[in-house]
């Protein structure tokens, strides 16, 4: 994972949706930034980690702890 993916997930486990975190990357001039490349990543995320859904992707990342 990227520090893209780590920004992304840290994002949502403070528990912004995907036009926040947008938005976020927008405001803070991170690429790529529209809310179809955020979707996209997080698909791609879930997809590495073998999630199912976003609580899925949570749950596997809160036991990797």
């Amino acid at each position: 994972m990227d520090k893209v993916d780590k920004k992304i997930i840290q994002l949502l486990s403070k528990g912004y949706i995907t036009p926040e975190i947008s938005a976020y990357f927008v405001k803070n001039d991170l690429t790529p930034s529209s809310v179809s490349s955020i979707e996209k990543r997080i698909k791609m995320i879930k997809r590495k980690l073998g999630a199912k859904t976003l609580f899925h992707l949570a749950v596997i990342l809160n036991n990797k702890k």
